[in-house]
């Protein structure tokens, strides 16, 4: 069997909806349309530890970014995004391409293109914007020189963004 060298790094709670908050789980285990899209494409699936469950407990309420913006999750989020950068670095020396790293749209903390804030009434709101873990982890891209696409799982839309 030849092996396609491919690989995408991956948001946990794509692979494992129950690591979601409450409420906020679109399907019963793994996103199947995602799954999908990395066989179609022949990608190997890497995946990241999921910084929430490193500081809340799996069952939790759903909460906006204001929520995790502290200095404790932040480092949190630093130290996962350095083992991402060891792997991104070990399957690059082999000669893998790293397609690229999907966040899941509207994450506070995993969305790399849409988060979920308060707005001026207190209401969640999606937005333009990166989550907690992936504001970080674009840091520690551009301090290792790495250039890699960064997408969104659209889980309603079932698509790339």
């Amino acid at each position: 069997m030849r092996r396609s060298h491919e690989v995408v790094l991956v948001s946990h709670c794509l692979l494992n909806q129950n690591a979601r908050a409450k409420k906020v789980a679109k399907c019963p285990g793994a996103v199947k349309e995602f799954l999908q899209y990395c066989l179609k494409h022949h990608y190997g699936i890497i995946p990241i530890t999921c910084p929430q469950l490193q500081f809340e407990p799996l069952i939790r309420k759903a909460a906006t970014k204001e929520h995790y913006d502290k200095p404790k999750v932040r480092a949190v989020c630093r130290k996962i995004s350095r083992e991402v950068i060891k792997l991104i670095k070990i399957y690059r020396q082999a000669g893998y391409q790293v397609v690229g790293i999907f966040g899941v749209e509207g994450s506070p903390t995993c969305g790399a293109i849409k988060t979920h804030i308060l707005d001026k009434q207190d209401q969640s709101k999606s937005v333009k914007g990166s989550g907690i873990f992936f504001e970080e982890l674009r840091k520690v891209l551009r301090k290792n020189k790495i250039k890699i696409k960064i997408y969104d799982w659209d889980i309603q839309a079932k698509k790339p963004i």
